[in-house]
C-alpha cells in the first residue's frame, strides 16, 4: 500500500504546475495583494497615500452605511446602469437583426459597425465634447441655425441632461460590442426553425419571441451579468467629460470613491466604500446567476 502511494506521488506531473505558476503569481500580485491592502486600509482613518492612519475599527463602515450621500450615488449608478443596459440592448438587437439578413451592403456594414467600439475612450470623449460643448459645439450651432433654440445649451453642464447625455455617449461607444455578440448568436440559429414556423403561420414578431429570444438566452445571460458589472464600474468616460458634475449630477459610485480618496484625501473611508460596493456587487452577481441563468431542458 505504501509502495503504491509512493509510486503514485512520483508520477505526479510537475510541468502543468510550472506552466500555470507565472499567471498564478501575477494574479496574486495584481489582484489579491491590492485587495488585501484595501480591506486593511478600510479599518484605518488614513488620509494621504503613503501615510499611516490610526486604527478606527468599523467606524468607516458605519459612517458609510448611514450616509445618505453614499446611497444617493448608488441611485445615480442605478440610473446609469439601467439606462445603458436598456439603450444598448435595444440598439444592439436592432442592428444585429438587420445585419443578420443576406446582402452585400450588410457584409460591408458588419465590418464598419465596430468602429465606435475600437475608438479609445479619450478620443470618444473629445469627439462628443466637441459636439455638445455649450460655447463652440456643433450641435448648438445646428439647432440655432434651424431656429429651434435661441441661445446655446451646455448639455454636459446641465443638472438634468448631463447624465442622459453621458448614457447616450457610453451607449454609442459600447453598443457595437453587444451587437457583435448578438449577431454571432443569431448566425448559429437554424434557419429550419424559422421556415417551419412560417409554414405554421407565425409572423416575424412571433418568431422573435418564440425562436430568436429563447435561443439567445445563454448569450443574453452572460451579457447581462458581465455587462451590468462592467457598466457599473465605468469611470474614465464620466470623469473625463464631467468629473461627476455639475453639482454631483453625474457622480456614480466609482467616481464618488475616487473623489473621496484622491480629492478629499479620505483613503480609509474610500477603501471601506470600495469593500461595501464590492460586496453588494457580489450579492447582485450571486442572485443574478441563481435566478437568471438559463435552465437546462
Amino acid at each position: 500500500m505504501n509502495s503504491k502511494t509512493a509510486r503514485s506521488r512520483k508520477n505526479i506531473p510537475v510541468l502543468p504546475y510550472l506552466l500555470v505558476l507565472p499567471i498564478t503569481a501575477w494574479i496574486v500580485v495584481t489582484i489579491f495583494v491590492p485587495l488585501f491592502q484595501v480591506v486593511r486600509e478600510s479599518f484605518y482613518n488614513t488620509g494621504f497615500i503613503g501615510t499611516s492612519g490610526s486604527f478606527v475599527g468599523l467606524d468607516n463602515y458605519t459612517t458609510l452605511i448611514f450616509s445618505s450621500e453614499y446611497w444617493s450615488k448608488w441611485g445615480k449608478s442605478l440610473i446609469w446602469v439601467l439606462g445603458n443596459g436598456l439603450l444598448q440592448t435595444v440598439l444592439a438587437f436592432s442592428i444585429a437583426l438587420l445585419l443578420n439578413r443576406p446582402g452585400k451592403i450588410r457584409q460591408w456594414l458588419r465590418t464598419w459597425v465596430i468602429i465606435p467600439w475600437v475608438i479609445p475612450t479619450i478620443v470618444v470623449c473629445i469627439f462628443w465634447q466637441w459636439i455638445f460643448n455649450g460655447s463652440y459645439g456643433i450641435l448648438n450651432d445646428a439647432l440655432m441655425s434651424f431656429g429651434w433654440i435661441d441661445k446655446p445649451i451646455n448639455l454636459l453642464g446641465h443638472p438634468f441632461w448631463s447624465l442622459p447625455i453621458l448614457i447616450f455617449i457610453n451607449t454609442w461607444h459600447w453598443f457595437p460590442f453587444m451587437t457583435v455578440i448578438v449577431l454571432a448568436g443569431l448566425t448559429i440559429i437554424s434557419q429550419d426553425m424559422y421556415e417551419a414556423s412560417s409554414i405554421d403561420g407565425a409572423n416575424k414578431w412571433q418568431q422573435f419571441w418564440k425562436i430568436t429570444f429563447p435561443q439567445l438566452n445563454p448569450i443574453l445571460f452572460a451579457l447581462g451579468l458581465v455587462g451590468t458589472l462592467w457598466s457599473f464600474n465605468i469611470f474614465d468616460l464620466i470623469h473625463i467629460l464631467t468629473s461627476g458634475g455639475p453639482a454631483g449630477a453625474t457622480t456614480t459610485v466609482p467616481v464618488y470613491i475616487y473623489q473621496m480618496a484622491f480629492q478629499s484625501f479620505q483613503l480609509g473611508k474610500a477603501s471601506a466604500a470600495s469593500v461595501i460596493t464590492s460586496l453588494l456587487l457580489l450579492v447582485f452577481a450571486t442572485v443574478f446567476i441563481k435566478f437568471a441563468s438559463p435552465k437546462e431542458e
